[in-house]
């Protein structure tokens, strides 16, 4: 019951604060500052994002050519300096780290 009320719950919030952003009834503008702000979010959730995978695959850091995480993360870096379509920079990828794997 506890799990159910918990799972309610942040689905709740989730909608909440989605449905202020999103619903026509509220007057709410971003400011222009707030929009350059905005444009580093995504970079830096993926940061939050890769850089444990990439960096501690074992629970240890694993600074090493031994890490095919880390291989894989460079390798993926290269491909989008090659500005590849992101499909293909995917597909690419996970060929290449199936075969250092």
């Amino acid at each position: 019951m506890n799990t159910w009320l918990i799972i309610i719950g942040m689905a709740g919030i989730t909608f909440s604060v989605r449905y202020f952003f999103l619903a026509q009834s509220i007057p709410f503008r971003v400011t222009p500052a707030m929009q350059r702000i905005l444009k580093y979010s995504a970079p830096a959730v993926l940061t939050a994002l890769t850089v444990p995978i990439l960096l501690f695959p074992q629970g240890s850091i694993d600074i090493s050519l031994h890490n095919p995480f880390l291989l894989a993360g460079g390798f993926v870096c290269a491909l989008s300096l090659l500005r590849l379509s992101t499909l293909k920079t995917v597909i690419i990828s996970m060929i290449f780290f199936w075969l250092i794997r």
